[in-house]
């Protein structure tokens, strides 16, 4: 399970909301479809839903662990640079990220597609980005929402209202149910102190279950 949950981390750290001149909240809510036999009895415990809060150049997407606690990814859209805290069965990890830690060989293809839908009243087009190792994720985005966003999915240019990530545990449908302007607490890009800091070579090395 504290791999489950660090795979989780992993993946909505990719998704993660950046935007620029809007302050509010969005809310995502999360599905999960083709479940492996070694995940089904844990379908209770995966988490439901994600939070995203921007304020300025500075966003924090929430979303609970499936062992209780939560994991945070804060992103400064300035400075590219990325905050995650995760807190995983009582024990706290925080790794950071620049834009010089992403090498242009990690930056997945973008193809555009024909496809749309609508999706809280927006219309969306889907885009599919494949990374290096085949891996696939399709992304609705719109152009109609007046927020200047992107999303660690390099190339996609719009707002993403809903991702769909597929990979060998589970399909994971992530879609906007609400989206609230007005103001927001303070985000804060530290490393709190009783949070131990990791690079992501040590990260993925717990995932994999090396530690």
């Amino acid at each position: 399970m504290k791999n489950l949950t660090l795979a989780i981390a992993f993946l909505l750290s990719s998704i993660t909301i950046i935007a620029q001149d809007f302050e509010g909240t969005f809310t995502y809510e999360m599905v999960y479809e083709n479940l492996s036999p070694q995940i089904k009895p844990m379908a209770g415990m995966l988490p439901k839903s994600s939070t995203v809060v921007v304020k300025g150049e500075l966003s924090k997407t929430t979303t609970p662990n499936p062992m209780g606690g939560e994991s945070s990814v804060i992103i400064n859209s300035t400075t590219g640079e990325t905050l995650t805290l995760m807190n995983v069965m009582g024990q706290k990890y925080a790794t950071k990220m620049t834009p010089e830690d992403v090498k242009d060989e990690d930056k997945p293809e973008v193809e555009y597609t024909e496809e749309t839908k609508e999706i809280l009243g927006y219309m969306c087009k889907k885009a599919i980005a494949t990374d290096k190792e085949g891996n696939e994720v399709d992304v609705f985005y719109t152009e109609e929402i007046d927020v200047k966003v992107s999303s660690s999915v390099n190339g996609i240019k719009g707002f993403p209202m809903q991702v769909i990530i597929t990979q060998d545990m589970f399909t994971m449908t992530q879609t906007v149910t609400e989206i609230k302007k007005g103001k927001v607490k303070k985000i804060k890009m530290e490393v709190p102190s009783d949070f131990e800091l990791k690079t992501i070579e040590e990260l993925q090395k717990m995932m994999s279950g090396g530690m």
